[in-house]
């Protein structure tokens, strides 16, 4: 059994996957949107009173839409859940050209006090390093119960990047309580959100590309994950260029065979690229967004997968203006695609 849910995460993302056997599954935990939602309460209080635990919680990257629901858990010790490892890139494990600068900010990050003060395992897979791939290396770690995970994102300039931002990145995710947020930071898509009767496909498809610049964003930790022959990519909101450099260096030339690709940044325009689309050899897309804020899944980004891919399956956490357009049979017909919409729970995604 190998199963991801996209729960219901306003504007980010909270997936919980499954794997292993029908009764005794091994969860793990990707983010936790930008408060921790309800039904993910509700299957850590089960998960407690079975006795089971998380193996592995992942924390993205630092933007609240992804890191919020994340200190909501830990103020709460995960409601009874043992977690068995916690992947974070925080500041202590961002490049320096002094190796032994100290982390010397005035509060420190909220997420670093509750790991430490929670005595939460942290990078154990690393020995506490942190996450990176090099020109050299796409890190490949094995997982209890026979999955793999290999690294994709980030690299050395990208967490050089967020270094540099620290502070200004943190306090823009709430993170440090003496630097207001400022929700310009996130970025919204400069395309407005066209009416379902100028939904021009290949036009939208065919827009410039230009790549997201966000130092968070870059910094996401991005990863494959496979079970029982069985591969998914998880793509956080990482950059398409930097996924598909990864891509290359383990496989080689496209095309790259997934089960199921999670898309990056909620579908915006500025992290979905023909390039990154037609390297792909998958026909499920999985959204994670209600479309607040930012108005995702953005309509070019979903027009590349529609146009560029094969017979893709579009599959949507939430119902939403910015999703319920896809669900038009001429468009169907005439592009071969496909669309499942979740409900209050969520999406499940079997594999």
């Amino acid at each position: 059994m190998f199963k991801i849910s996209a729960l219901p995460a306003s504007y980010g993302d909270c997936l919980w996957i499954e794997y292993g056997t029908e009764n005794d599954p091994c969860v793990i935990l990707i983010d936790a949107g930008p408060s921790a939602p309800k039904i993910l309460k509700s299957r850590l209080e089960q998960l407690a009173a079975q006795g089971r635990s998380l193996e592995l919680v992942v924390v993205t990257h630092v933007d609240r839409d992804h890191i919020g629901g994340i200190l909501n858990l830990l103020e709460n010790d995960f409601y009874g859940a043992e977690v068995r490892d916690l992947w974070f890139n925080g500041f202590r494990h961002l490049p320096s050209p002094d190796a032994l600068e100290a982390f010397g900010e005035k509060q420190g990050e909220q997420l670093t006090k509750l790991i430490l003060a929670k005595k939460i395992a942290w990078n154990a897979v690393l020995d506490n390093a942190g996450f990176m791939v090099t020109p050299e290396l796409c890190p490949e770690l094995k997982l209890p119960g026979g999955a793999k995970i290999t690294l994709l994102s980030p690299d050395a300039e990208q967490l050089k990047a967020l270094r540099a931002n620290w502070v200004k990145v943190c306090g823009e995710a709430d993170l440090y309580a003496d630097i207001p947020a400022q929700a310009m930071y996130f970025g919204k898509d400069d395309v407005e959100a066209f009416g379902a009767e100028t939904l021009d496909i290949p036009t939208l498809a065919g827009l410039p590309f230009s790549e997201d610049s966000s130092e968070a964003n870059g910094s996401s930790i991005a990863f494959i994950i496979e079970y029982d022959g069985k591969r998914v990519l998880l793509g956080a909101d990482a950059y398409p260029s930097r996924m598909l450099k990864s891509l290359e260096k383990i496989e080689g030339n496209p095309s790259y065979a997934f089960d199921l690709v999670k898309v990056p940044h909620h579908g915006s325009e500025n992290n979905v690229s023909k390039e990154f689309v037609e390297a792909l050899d998958c026909r499920r897309y999985l959204f994670s967004t209600n479309g607040s804020y930012y108005k995702h899944p953005a309509q070019p980004a979903v027009s590349r997968i529609v146009q560029f891919g094969i017979q893709p399956e579009l599959l949507f956490n939430y119902r939403t203006a910015y999703s319920e357009i896809w669900d038009n049979d001429m468009l169907k017909h005439i592009y071969k695609y496909s669309t499942v919409y979740g409900d209050e729970n969520g999406i499940t995604v079997e594999l």
